[in-house]
């Protein structure tokens, strides 16, 4: 049974990796096989396997930020950052790659990229530089965004939903980390696009979408305040996945809209996949499988290095396997540590892993694959596996140094 078990699993990962179109039909039904299989599944007891707070989160969080992007929210800030730049080009890539990091916080990392790559290719243009730097900069904030706070991406939100950890914990633990790690990154950024300015300035009104909405800003404060029910979600004891959905729903009644107006925008693949994940890690629980690596970790007796091999393994693992699968399998394993006496950093560790591993290859995030889409269509460049891999390279390591440095803080200290 044990290797009938892992030969679906590794056929739902060569799946995931070679055949990424069909990823998310082909992991949710060798999921529901898996668990046929094991035996002890019941509909009537599905929530035992599948997180559907998760779901919730995801489904809630996509449909709001449907309706923002329909009202030009986002097209707006655009024209803000621009206009704060005031012409100068160089300082509005600067403040496009902080707008990038901060809204990737908080929003789908995918839909950041979309708003702001052809923004940022168009400052390529006018600074007369390649335009892959630029993008790959602007990926790697995307993805060092997702992973500050427990709704910036899904392996966030799977970490967040098990971990049983606050909204504000998240980002108490693992903003500093970002914030850190965007300055210092900045810094090279900026000397190496270090040019003369062009004397042409922005058109901001060139950026101005004629579907933007005169009350896009009454939409951006419906958004704050799901935001700040999300750090009071343990006051008022609503569950992430509630608020997210109840906002959804709200914003879905004042535009007298239905379901079927944003189910195109709902991201039903990443849903599948993550239930399907759900589905062959509980199969793989069942058949005890992750109990000889929790063995083995079980006998180091020194939290920072535990924190340290979960945050190195995982950065690696996500570069080649991508975050969701990888975040699945290692929170089995740091969900059964824990209730051994394993300190709770081993979630931060497992954040940032998964998090800045995204950044390492061009298939490690959907973030990535977006992007070098945007680049072959709109610039007619490509970025080759081993370039963008050797691009990432040095920021990776950069960030991976940097969280190492809080992660072992956070053991010796408890925090």
């Amino acid at each position: 049974m044990i290797s009938l078990i892992l030969v679906l699993y590794a056929i739902a990962y060569a799946y995931i990796i070679f055949e990424p179109n069909v990823s998310s039909v082909s992991t949710l039904m060798l999921g529901l096989v898996s668990v046929l299989l094991v035996g002890g599944f019941d509909l009537a007891h599905i929530s035992k396997i599948v997180d559907f707070n998760t779901l919730f989160i995801l489904i809630g969080m996509m449909t709001v930020v449907a309706i923002l992007k329909e009202k030009g929210v986002f097209v707006e800030i655009s024209r803000i950052i621009l206009i704060l730049s005031r012409g100068k080009v160089l300082f509005a890539v600067i403040l496009i790659n902080i707008a990038i990091f901060l809204l990737s916080s908080f929003l789908d990392n995918v839909t950041t990229i979309l708003i702001f790559i052809p923004i940022l290719f168009y400052t390529a243009d006018a600074l007369q530089v390649d335009s892959k730097p630029i993008l790959i900069n602007a990926l790697f904030f995307s993805n060092l965004g997702g992973v500050t706070t427990a709704i910036g991406d899904p392996p966030n939100i799977i970490i967040y939903s098990a971990s049983r950890q606050s909204f504000v914990s998240f980002i108490i633990h693992l903003m500093p980390v970002g914030i850190l790690t965007l300055f210092i990154q900045l810094l090279f950024a900026k000397r190496a696009l270090r040019v003369q300015e062009p004397e042409t300035e922005f058109n901001v009104q060139t950026i101005r979408d004629k579907s933007t909405s005169d009350n896009w800003l009454y939409y951006l404060l419906v958004f704050t305040g799901i935001i700040v029910l999300m750090m009071l979600h343990e006051k008022i004891r609503l569950e992430l996945g509630i608020i997210t959905m109840l906002g959804a729903m709200v914003l879905l009644f004042v535009e007298k809209k239905n379901f079927q107006s944003v189910v195109g925008e709902v991201d039903w693949d990443t849903l599948s996949l993550i239930t399907g994940l759900y589905f062959l890690n509980f199969s793989l629980e069942h058949v005890n499988l992750f109990a000889t690596a929790v063995g083995v970790l079980s006998r180091i007796n020194v939290p920072f290095i535990l924190a340290l091999i979960i945050f190195w393994s995982s950065l690696f693992l996500t570069g080649f396997l991508s975050a969701l699968p990888v975040t699945m399998i290692y929170l089995a394993i740091i969900k059964k540590l824990i209730l051994l006496g394993a300190p709770t950093t081993l979630y931060w560790a497992l954040a940032l892993g998964v998090g800045i591993g995204g950044n390492l290859t061009p298939v490690a995030s959907m973030c990535n694959i977006v992007g070098n889409n945007l680049l072959k269509k709109l610039k007619d460049e490509t970025l080759s596996f081993i370039d963008f891999t050797k691009s990432m390279l040095k920021p990776v390591l950069l960030s991976g140094i940097i969280s190492s440095v809080f992660l072992i803080v956070y053991s010796i200290t408890g925090f």
